[in-house]
């Protein structure tokens, strides 16, 4: 991995763009479909679709595997077009900035659904977002006593930013390990049978 000419082209890659969508869109469906299922979930529709919990269950298994794969294969080209300082500058802004604005925008309402849902909360979304939302700690225990602030379903960013700073270090550290292990991977990951391995 320490010599990243090879991954010098400027093209964009169409297929991992088109992976990518997929992907988002599958999720998107997934979480939807949550609603309506009988496994448990932040907030539930009185309504069941049985025919749903089989679909459900074949995504589940690889839904997030393939977001961490092209997420992973778009961390090594960027590894081929910066040094590992300047990547790990780049994926903080891109990942840290919307992770901070999910938790201050996007997830208190998602948060607040599910506390009016489990304990029937009287006071408005406003009340809730002042008074509770930066507790720093456990809020509405037992149930469904959750920790706020919170990243709710953002934790694939977090988990994203955590898994690339592991990678610079490791690389920063140890690059001929890392080389080694790139070439053992890639004899392992080739061939027809490289989904049947997986699986």
């Amino acid at each position: 991995m320490t010599t990243p000419q090879q991954f010098q082209s400027s093209d964009r890659r169409i297929d991992l763009d088109w992976v990518r969508i997929l992907a988002f869109g599958l999720l998107i469906f997934y979480h939807v479909g949550m609603l309506y299922v009988s496994w448990g979930f932040h907030i539930k529709s009185v309504h069941r679709l049985t025919w749903l919990e089989p679909v459900m269950l074949f995504l589940n298994p690889w839904r997030l595997s393939l977001l961490f794969l092209v997420s992973g294969v778009a961390t090594r080209f960027m590894l081929g077009k910066s040094s590992l300082a300047s990547l790990a500058g780049a994926r903080s802004a891109r990942l840290l900035i919307p992770l901070v604005f999910g938790m201050l925008v996007i997830v208190p309402p998602q948060a607040y659904l599910q506390i009016v849902e489990s304990l029937g909360y009287p006071a408005g979304f406003f009340d809730f977002y002042t008074r509770h939302y930066f507790a720093f700690g456990a809020q509405f225990c037992p149930k469904p006593c959750i920790v706020l602030p919170t990243w709710n379903h953002l934790w694939f960013v977090v988990y994203l930013w955590i898994y690339t700073m592991a990678l610079i270090g490791v690389l920063a550290l140890w690059p001929a390990g890392t080389d080694r292990l790139g070439r053992k991977l890639a004899d392992m990951l080739a061939g027809p049978l490289c989904l049947g391995s997986l699986a």
